[in-house]
Parts: structure tokens; sequence; C-alpha cells
């Protein structure tokens, strides 16, 4: 009896002795598999760990998109500032788009690279964002952007391990699989230690 029970579960949990085992020999050697610094695509981070996207907020000036989210702030697509409250003024001088906000201006060529950023005087708030105005292409690429690193392949190897990465289901899941493995122990040693007649 004792036999068939090891046989079965040496063969139910094979995939997850496996799974086990390599996301165990990941988290120990992360840094050498370089996995704490590199970051899953937002995809997983929305679809496993329900990582919300920003709201953006934007306005379009001479065909080119001013957006916020998340406090960072956009020229069409590209994230060119961080930590802004609020845009107050746009203007183009000499081909260059200056964008004031809070109290810095930031200066954009048309290729969405910065010429300069300084420091201004605060001034009142001309320019009114809002929300679901981008284009559906550029709202979808600027909030994969704002959740791209978020969840490094690291938290995945130990969310994969612990089984949180499936929630409360993969906690139990791996609980029982853990009592599989402990039974399988037993078992495996039990059977070899009658089998040699130790006892």
């Amino acid at each position: 009896m004792l036999i068939k029970i090891h046989r079965f579960l040496g063969i139910s949990l094979v995939f997850f002795i496996l799974v086990l085992s390599v996301t165990g020999t990941l988290i120990q050697h992360a840094e050498t598999f370089n996995i704490r610094n590199n970051y899953a695509p937002s995809s997983i981070a929305k679809n496993f760990y329900d990582i919300q996207p920003c709201k953006i907020y934007s306005y379009q000036f001479n065909k080119k998109w001013i957006s916020i989210c998340n406090q960072d702030l956009y020229f069409d697509i590209k994230k060119v500032a961080s930590n802004v409250e609020k845009v107050t003024s746009i203007f183009i001088d000499n081909n260059k788009y200056h964008i004031h906000y809070d109290n810095h201006v930031i200066i954009i060529n048309p290729d969405s690279s910065i010429s300069a950023m300084d420091h201004i005087e605060p001034e009142d708030s001309k320019i009114a964002l809002k929300e679901g105005v981008i284009p559906t292409k550029q709202k979808k690429i600027i909030e994969d952007i704002s959740i791209s690193k978020t969840i490094t392949y690291e938290r995945i190897a130990v969310d994969l391990h612990s089984g949180r990465l499936f929630g409360s289901f993969g906690v139990t899941l791996i609980d029982l699989v853990t009592i599989g493995i402990i039974i399988l122990s037993f078992t495996g040693a039990y059977n070899w230690i009658r089998h040699k007649k130790i006892f």
C-alpha cells in the first residue's frame, strides 16, 4: 500500500518539484541570472498582479499631445519629466516646444528630444488637460510605460515558488504539494528501510 502511495505521489508531484527547484535556484542566484533588476512586461503586471495603469490627462497642441500620467509628463509617447503637478502654458519658439509646468520650463525639439530645462517664476495655469482625449494607440503606450517597471522577474520567481502568483488557490496548492513531498520522503525512506530489512 505504501509503495502505491509513494509511486502515485512521485508521479503526481514531479512537475511541482521541478517548478519549486527551478524557482528556488533562480531566487538563490538572482544576481547571477540578473532577474533582480530586469522587469517583466506590463501585461504580466496587469493580468497576474492586477496593477492598473494610470489615468492619463492630455492636451493637444500643434498636432502634438502633452499628457500627464502618475505625475510624469509625456510629449506624445515620450516621458520627458517627473513630479509634474500641472502644465501652465505651451508655445513654439524657433521650432521648439516650450512647456511650462509648476516652476519649470522644458524645451523639446520636434523629434521629442529634450533641448533644455530651466526654472521659471510660477505662473497661473492656462492649460486644461482632460482625460480620455488622447488617441487609443498613444494611450496604450503610455499606460504600458507607466506600469512597465513594477514587477521584477525575481518577484515572479518568488511568487511562483510560494504560489502567491495564483492567489489563495496557489498558496493552498503549494501547501498540499509540500505535504505531499513530506509524505513522499517518509514513504520512500520507510520502503527502502523495509526492503533492506533493517527493521
